[in-house]
């Protein structure tokens, strides 16, 4: 009896668990078909091949011309700090790359002594350090590879901007505009429509904050103010003709001046006019008394 309940325990375990296993991998194949991959994505190796030049090293066929550009380099002598000068320049995107190879190279050297009237010795490689450049070419062969160089970089770089020159023609103000219109047209998503709410608030709040010391001052406290400002502007004009007084009173002593002069004029004048109205009051003063008597 006892072993029957064992036995019927350890079936219902397996049970649970193949339930559980079932209910993970229609879970899990429910997950691959939603982002559209097969078990077999998994189990799928890449291909792995090995270097040309050390079969020592192994990787994925997409690494493999990326490898071999250093391995190469690394094979014929090159040390790891030499790589940077050599394909450096390579890789930058704002720098015109220029090939040259050796039947290139011999081909600019033999035009130059050519040209020149000298001697040439073609070369069995092409140098790829500044210090190989500076061993196996003169300066005049320096100068005239550097000319080839800078004449192939400009042919290039007008290529380049006469291909791009539609650009130029083009209504960028226009194109913008459509691209909004269609972004204002399209539907927008839940994650999009929580950042624009969220935008909005920020928006508002800051606003708020900004109006605050006008938004949250009463009626009395706005009044106070304006009669505060209105009283200021009175101190200071009474203020500016206060200091504009003593101006005006500098210039007042020449006129006064002059009334005096006048003042003075107008009494010799009417002490003149009394002497002379004296003389017949005095005269008919004299005959009233002579009458009388």
């Amino acid at each position: 009896m006892m072993e029957y309940n064992m036995l019927e325990d350890r079936d219902s375990t397996v049970r649970e668990l193949q339930d559980y296993l079932k209910e993970c991998q229609n879970e899990v194949t429910h997950i691959l078909e939603y982002v559209g991959w097969t078990p077999e994505h998994f189990i799928k190796q890449d291909d792995i091949v090995s270097c040309s030049f050390d079969s020592s090293h192994r990787m994925p066929r997409k690494y493999l011309t990326k490898h071999e550009e250093k391995c190469e380099l690394l094979y014929v002598g090159y040390k790891k700090e030499d790589l940077a000068d050599v394909i450096g320049y390579t890789q930058d995107p704002t720098s015109s790359s220029v090939h040259i190879d050796r039947e290139t190279m011999n081909r600019v050297l033999r035009d130059h002594h050519v040209q020149n009237h000298s001697i040439f010795f073609a070369q069995d490689k092409v140098p790829l350090t500044p210090n190989e450049v500076t061993v196996q070419l003169t300066p005049a062969e320096r100068a005239a590879i550097h000319d080839y160089v800078v004449e192939k970089a400009k042919n290039e770089r007008r290529l380049n901007r006469h291909e791009s020159d539609q650009f130029l023609s083009t209504d960028l103000q226009e194109m913008v505009k459509q691209k909004d219109a269609l972004d204002r047209n399209k539907p927008k998503s839940y994650m999009e429509y929580l950042a624009q709410q969220r935008d909005y608030k920020r928006r508002r709040q800051s606003y708020r904050a900004k109006n605050v010391h006008i938004t949250r001052k009463s009626y009395t406290e706005i009044i106070r103010e304006v009669i505060e400002n209105q009283t200021e502007y009175v101190a200071m004009l009474r203020q500016e003709e206060a200091e504009s007084a003593p101006s005006r009173l500098e210039e007042k002593p020449d006129e006064s001046d002059e009334l005096d002069e006048l003042n003075d004029e107008e009494k010799e004048d009417n002490d003149h006019r009394g002497r002379k109205d004296l003389h017949p009051t005095i005269a008919l003063s004299s005959q009233g008394t002579s009458n009388t008597a």
